[in-house]
C-alpha cells in the first residue's frame, strides 16, 4: 500500500527548514470512519481505500497553496493525517481560516477520489476533521518534543471541530425525523439459479446529504438518543413502497435488537405480514437471547419471517444463527469477496448451505459483485444472491423490459 512519511522522517527532513525560519505550523486532520469501512466492507478494502485516500493527500499538497511554504506530510496511523508546515521566507503561517479553508477543499477532493475509485456508499462514510498548533522553536527543547506537542494540541482542535460538526448533525437529525426526510433505496434478492428477482431490500439514506450515509446517520442517532425515533420513520418509509412489489415477492426490512425492546414495534398497518421478512441487523449486540426470542416468536405468530444479516462479522455469528433459527440467512460480503479463488471461503459456504437446508432455511450471498463470484455461489448451492452484480443487471434494462421495478430509488434524494 502506497503510505505517507511516518511523523519520525518528517522531523529529520523538517530539521533544518524549522531551525531557520523558528516556529513550524501543524495541521492536523483527523479522517474518521475508516473503522466503519473495516468492519462493513473488510480489511482490504480498507486497505485499498487508505491507498487511495494518501495518494490523493499527495496529490492534493502539490497543488496547493502550501505546496510552495515547505510542507512535509506524515501518516501517524490509519486514521489521521498531519502536515508540518514551515512557511517560506515572507509567508505569513497559515490561519485558522485558512485551515478551514483546506480542510473543506481536502474534505471535498479526497472524497470525490474515493467516490470514484470505491463508489458513493463508501464516499459518504469519509468525514475529515481539522486542528490548527502553531508552535515556536524554543532552543531548551528538542525539537521532536516541540513538534509532538504541537500535534498533540492540533488533535485536541481537530476533536474540537469534530464536536461542533457532530451537534450540528444531531440538529439536522432532528429535523430529518420531525420532516420524515428519508428516502428508501431497494436492493433485488435473486433466485441464484434462475436470476429470478425474488425480494428487495430497504435500504434507508437521509435526504440531507450530510445524513446520505445510513452509517453516519444511525451513529449520530445513537450519540443523540434518537435510534427508536430513526427506526420509526425508516420502517414506515419502507413498508410505504411494498404496494410497488409484484406478486410473491418479499419485503426485507432492517431492524436491530435495540428496535424489539421500543413499545412502539409491535404492529406495523398497512401490508400484508407473510410478504415481509425482519431483517436482524445488530448495529448493537444481543444481550438476552430468551427475551428476543420470546418477541420473534410473537411476530412469527403473525407471519413475519426473519434473516440474520451479516453472518460471519461482526456480532451476527453463530450464536444468533442458533438461537434466533432464521428463515434466510445472509453470508456477509468478506466471506463471499473472492469466493472463487478462496478454497477455505467455498468450504464454509458448503456448510453453511448445508446446514440451511437441513433447517428448511435459504442462505442469501451479499456483495457478490463478479461474475465469478456469482457463479461460486451459484455452484456452492446458495439460494439467493444479492449485491452490485445483479443490481447493475437489473439496472441495465430498459424500465419496460423489467421483470421487477429493479432497485430504482421509489423517492429520490434532493441533489
Amino acid at each position: 500500500m502506497a503510505t505517507l512519511p511516518l511523523v519520525s522522517e518528517a522531523i529529520e527532513a523538517m530539521r533544518a527548514p524549522i531551525a531557520a525560519r523558528g516556529e513550524l505550523i501543524v495541521l492536523y486532520f483527523r479522517f474518521v470512519r475508516f473503522g466503519k469501512l473495516e468492519e462493513i466492507y473488510g480489511w482490504e478494502k480498507l486497505d485499498a481505500v487508505l491507498e487511495t485516500t494518501a495518494n490523493a493527500v499527495r496529490d492534493y499538497l502539490r497543488r496547493s497553496a502550501v505546496a510552495a511554504s515547505c510542507a512535509v506530510v506524515a501518516f501517524p496511523h490509519d486514521e489521521d493525517f498531519v502536515f508540518l508546515h514551515v512557511p517560506a521566507a515572507g509567508v505569513d503561517a497559515a490561519s485558522d481560516a485558512e485551515v478551514t479553508e483546506i480542510a473543506g477543499t481536502l474534505q471535498r477532493y479526497v472524497s470525490a477520489r474515493i467516490e470514484s475509485a470505491h463508489g458513493e456508499d463508501i464516499a459518504a462514510l469519509t468525514e475529515i476533521y481539522a486542528g490548527r498548533a502553531h508552535v515556536q522553536s524554543d532552543p531548551k527543547v528538542r525539537v521532536e518534543r516541540l513538534i509532538y506537542r504541537g500535534i498533540r494540541e492540533a488533535a485536541i482542535a481537530a476533536r474540537s471541530v469534530e464536536q461542533r460538526e457532530r451537534a450540528r448533525q444531531i440538529g439536522e437529525l432532528r429535523a430529518t425525523i420531525r420532516d420524515r426526510a428519508v428516502y428508501i433505496d431497494y436492493h433485488p434478492i435473486v433466485v441464484a439459479d434462475t436470476g429470478r428477482v425474488f425480494g428487495y431490500e430497504a435500504l434507508a439514506r437521509g435526504l440531507r446529504r450530510s445524513l446520505r450515509s445510513p452509517e453516519v446517520m444511525f451513529d449520530v442517532a445513537a450519540e443523540a438518543n434518537l435510534l427508536w425515533e430513526l427506526s420509526r420513520v425508516c420502517r414506515s418509509k419502507a413498508l410505504e413502497g411494498m404496494s410497488r412489489l409484484e406478486p410473491g415477492q418479499l419485503l426485507f426490512l432492517n431492524v436491530d435488537p435495540h428496535d424489539f425492546a421500543d413499545p412502539e414495534f409491535s404492529e406495523m398497518a398497512n401490508h400484508d405480514p407473510h410478504r415481509v421478512v425482519i431483517e436482524i441487523t445488530e448495529r448493537t449486540a444481543i444481550k438476552d437471547y430468551p427475551w428476543l426470542r420470546d418477541r420473534l416468536q410473537a411476530f412469527r405468530a403473525r407471519g413475519y419471517r426473519f434473516a440474520v444479516d451479516d453472518a460471519g462479522s461482526g456480532y451476527a455469528g453463530l450464536g444468533s444463527i442458533a438461537n434466533l433459527e432464521p428463515n434466510f440467512i445472509k453470508l456477509d460480503r468478506s466471506l463471499i469477496s473472492g469466493l472463487d479463488t478462496n478454497a477455505t471461503k467455498q468450504r464454509l459456504v458448503e456448510t453453511m448451505v448445508r446446514f440451511a437446508n437441513e433447517q428448511g432455511a435459504m442462505v442469501i450471498a451479499e456483495g457478490v459483485e463478479q461474475a465469478e463470484e456469482y457463479a461460486a455461489v451459484g455452484r456452492l448451492g446458495v439460494h439467493l444472491v444479492q449485491g452490485f452484480f445483479v443490481n447493475r443487471d437489473v439496472r441495465d434494462q430498459p424500465v419496460s423490459s423489467r421483470p421487477t421495478m429493479a432497485a430504482d430509488r421509489w423517492a429520490a434524494p434532493n441533489p
